[in-house]
């Protein structure tokens, strides 16, 4: 809590330790909610751009930040076409390597379950070195 809220910066470049959650947070996330300090833990700046003219939008209509191991690994834009849950938009946060591509397709799978999709579709990848990965393993994902 409070503005002095702090985390051993040793500790979050380390690998996770115990069981942690991969997936999409709702922008009204209370993980995330509270700007401030979603900036101080997570290093996240993160706005709703639903009121964002398009032109002018970074990551989406309803982009959804992505936690996995305890980190946020980047965002998703959704929608959803029938039974496919659509990526519009994903980005990855700097610094982001080949096992984020994988946690980011458990998150797009985990996500469409929530909405009985039986398929993801990703549009466009921001993030030019992960697309390949990326679309590989929302691939892979279908068959689990």
């Amino acid at each position: 809590g409070g503005p002095n809220a702090w985390a051993d910066p040793a500790a979050l470049d380390g690998e996770p330790r115990g069981r942690h959650r991969t997936t999409p947070l709702s922008p009204f996330d209370s993980l995330i909610w509270e700007r401030a300090r979603a900036e101080r833990v997570f290093g996240l700046s993160h706005r709703l751009e639903a009121y964002v003219p398009r032109d002018k939008r970074v990551h989406g209509y309803f982009a959804m930040p992505v936690l996995a191991g305890g980190r946020i690994i980047g965002r998703v834009d959704p929608a959803r076409e029938g039974a496919t849950l659509v990526a519009r938009q994903v980005g990855f946060e700097p610094g982001a390597r080949a096992r984020d591509a994988e946690a980011m397709s458990d998150a797009l799978w985990e996500a469409a379950s929530w909405v009985g999709c039986t398929a993801v579709r990703v549009e466009r990848v921001g993030t030019p070195e992960l697309e390949a990965p990326l679309r590989a393993a929302v691939a892979r994902g279908s068959h689990r």
